[in-house]
């Protein structure tokens, strides 16, 4: 369970950057992202390995970045396997099986096929950029895991939940139901629901379950946010009302005059 006065305090900030800030500008390519991979993919396409580039066309900086090039690891394997990756991506977003097994296998199986190639030093194909091909594929259902992030989230917000380093399966499965908590009181919240309902194009994925939402959510509480000191707000109410006892009716402070 999350501390629901630290929740409330964040989600309060989180409006505000989305109203005040420039957040929406900045992050808005993730809706895009997902229409776009939602607009493109059809593993019954004839060219599996141009289908695979197009949906993964918006992805910008989700799956590329310093150091970190899963999205090119993968149209290489694409071009030079495609049936090996097209048989992976059925297992990886079979939905009758366990979601936290899938990562697993879907990171085994790359790496059966970057064995077999031998040329590159690695696949790429953690499990940060496996739940965000899960998330393309079911973004009313899954969310984008960032373990710095999430395990930031969990402690700020007063969770339970547990993230350790090298805990792969115990991680996604806590991010999951991190995640799902976040969302359900997303889903009660009008006020945000309209937020980004007013901001959402036609270029964007509608988000109608907020779980998008909700995974940029954790990346903000995660990387930015930080839960006021307790008591400031007693404190500020105290110091308030100590302002209003020392003023007359007409506004003028009493005691000497001044």
């Amino acid at each position: 369970m999350l501390d629901k006065s630290r929740l409330n305090e964040a989600i309060a900030c989180y409006k505000k950057e989305l109203t005040e800030g420039d957040r929406w500008e900045k992050e808005k390519y993730k809706w895009e992202a997902i229409k776009c991979f939602q607009d493109n993919w059809d593993l019954n396409a004839p060219d599996f390995a141009g289908m695979l580039k197009a949906s993964l066309a918006k992805t910008h900086n989700l799956l590329t970045s310093l150091n970190y090039y899963p999205q090119k690891m993968l149209e290489i394997y694409t071009e030079a396997a495609p049936e090996e990756v097209k048989a992976s991506f059925i297992a990886l977003f079979d939905e009758t099986q366990d979601v936290v097994e899938r990562i697993l296998a879907f990171k085994e199986s790359l790496s059966k096929i970057h064995e077999k190639r031998g040329k590159e030093r690695q696949h790429y194909q953690t499990e940060n950029t496996i739940s965000a091909y899960l998330w393309f594929r079911y973004p009313d259902k899954y969310c984008l895991y960032k373990f710095t992030e999430v395990k930031n989230t969990a402690e700020k917000l007063g969770s339970e939940l547990q993230f350790k380093g090298g805990a792969y399966r115990n991680n996604l499965k806590n991010f999951y139901a991190l995640c799902n908590e976040i969302k359900a009181n997303f889903n009660q919240d009008e006020e945000l629901r309209g937020m980004l309902e007013s901001r959402i194009t036609d270029e964007c994925y509608s988000d109608p379950e907020l779980m998008t939402l909700t995974q940029d959510f954790v990346i903000y509480v995660g990387k930015i946010w930080e839960p006021g000191e307790p008591g400031d707000d007693i404190e500020d109410e105290q110091s308030n009302e100590g302002e209003k006892e020392k003023k007359t009716p007409s506004g003028n402070k009493t005691g000497n005059g001044e």
